[in-house]
């Protein structure tokens, strides 16, 4: 290993700081405990049965319904088990606490002032504000990083959608994006009359929209740290999305796949520099940190355009930071920790950049996200535990160790770590996460369009590991009167 990289392993082992993950689950940052002393995650679902020392799951205290993760994250922070630890845990003399969130907000920001809780990412209003696609489109214009050809336009109907993609010479199909939106929800592939009309109240609220020619593309996501010393890119990964058997969304992100044969020298290299411009076009707009970019390569053509930039901590962080590569070195994440220390990092990003472009992508490894599909509520009454498993000879989950590590699985090509998010007892809804799971294989087909058949045996077994039931007529009633309550 790299002198560079035993130096920070060992602060960070060392560290008398205190590290707060605050979310729904700790997906995004699994396995940082390992790594980082006194790290905590603080989370509202239990995808360890309490198991997990590092872990604090709450007990349930009566709330209004979550609209977002940042009411969740606000409950967290407010919860008398919350603010008891974090009264307790108080840091050696010079040392301070720290907080790492997915989302986060204003209100947040005034709790953790409360809390004497350095959090540890750029101000709300700038992750916001870039977070916008409108606004990346423009920063990757500055960067030199264009996007696929497109329009910002207000549309306020069908046939102004039509106007203006004729005007900018956009083709007959259009993607169009709100200025936010999250796994595909906000996405709209449009190519007639009955498409547009089907999402126009989402479209026409909208200020402006993003209006895309539709292309054949192959999508990519690749995480990097902007600090003064410049911007470190990690791995390049591949992206599965819309996969229906994993999404409702057609536009919906769905997994990831990290393998050398996946991409060829020169795109990477192409993706790796563009992601660089990007990283040093957001730390002259005062965005230091973790960000990550996704990407298109146009099956025609080749081009290279830029998808979006997600201003945070996203799904593709735990597969980042779990890949070979980092694990053999250091987690890309702990860069993000050192700038926020004001810590020198002692590793150029040029060096860093040469090795995470020539090792980047050594091994095999991949994740799936699978959703609840259906439109009707149900609730769950049996669940899979959080472990690594292995497929049977009937095609069934075998369990081989309940675990809450998930490198537990990476010597073991044909075992799977997963990360079980909904439990018996919780309502399954359209589009919720009932699992994540780690795997050390190839999940998607030749074409880079379906999944293959090992894809499709573990989805199948890991639903079939879920059970769940019919509401009752009560159940039906009280959870109408609890989601769209009266007026009066």
């Amino acid at each position: 290993m790299h002198p560079a990289f035993m130096d920070i392993k060992e602060q960070f082992q060392n560290t008398s700081n205190r590290y707060y993950f605050v979310s729904a689950t700790n997906f995004n940052l699994l396995d940082m405990h390992n790594w980082v002393n006194h790290w905590k995650d603080i989370n509202f679902l239990d995808t360890y049965d309490q198991k997990a020392k590092h872990v604090l799951v709450p007990a349930e205290r009566k709330h209004e319904l979550f609209e977002n993760l940042e009411q969740i994250n606000l409950y967290l922070l407010k919860h008398p088990e919350v603010v008891d630890l974090l009264e307790q845990e108080a840091p050696e003399p010079q040392s301070k606490k720290h907080g790492l969130f997915l989302f986060f907000d204003a209100l947040i920001e005034s709790q953790c002032k409360v809390l004497n809780l350095n959090i540890d990412l750029p101000k709300n209003a700038l992750v916001k504000h870039i977070d916008n696609k409108i606004t990346t489109t423009e920063l990757g214009n500055q960067a030199g990083v264009p996007s696929v050809p497109n329009a910002l336009a207000e549309v306020r109907s069908f046939e102004a959608l039509q106007s203006i993609a004729e005007q900018h010479q956009l083709g007959d199909k259009w993607v169009v994006q709100t200025a936010y939106g999250d796994s595909g929800k906000t996405t709209f592939f449009i190519q007639n009359k009955e498409d547009y009309q089907a999402v126009a109240e989402q479209i026409e609220e909208e200020e402006k929209v993003k209006i895309m020619r539709a292309i054949q593309c192959v999508g990519t996501a690749i995480e990097a740290c902007a600090t003064q010393q410049g911007t470190y890119v990690g791995p390049l990964l591949g992206e599965m999305i819309g996969v229906p058997e994993l999404t409702p969304y057609q536009g919906g992100w769905c997994g990831n796949e990290l393998y050398q044969d996946n991409f060829t020298p020169s795109v990477r290299q192409e993706i790796h520099l563009k992601t660089q411009q990007l990283g040093d076009t957001l730390y002259k707009h005062g965005y230091r940190g973790y960000f990550e970019v996704d990407y298109l390569i146009d099956l025609d053509t080749q081009a290279i355009y830029l998808g979006e930039i997600n201003p945070r901590i996203t799904g593709i962080s735990a597969m980042t930071n779990l890949s070979p590569f980092c694990q053999k070195t250091i987690p890309l994440f702990l860069l993000h920790l050192m700038e926020y220390a004001e810590m020198p990092i002692p590793l150029s990003a040029s060096e860093y950049n040469q090795l995470s472009l020539s090792k980047g992508a050594e091994g095999t490894s991949s994740q799936m996200i699978l959703k609840y599909l259906e439109h009707d509520l149900n609730i769950i009454t049996q669940a899979p535990v959080s472990g690594v498993y292995e497929l049977n000879d009937s095609g069934h989950l075998t369990l081989i160790e309940a675990s809450a590590e998930p490198t537990a699985k990476q010597d073991h090509p044909n075992r799977a770590y997963l990360l079980r998010v909904l439990r018996k007892g919780d309502y399954a809804y359209k589009g919720a996460d009932l699992a994540i799971v780690f795997l050390n294989q190839v999940l998607m087909g030749e074409q880079g369009t379906q999944i293959n058949a090992q894809a499709k045996q573990w989805i199948h077994a890991i639903r079939s590991a879920f059970h769940m039931r019919e509401l009752t007529q009560e159940e039906q009633s009280y959870n109408q009167r609890f989601t769209q309550p009266s007026k009066s």
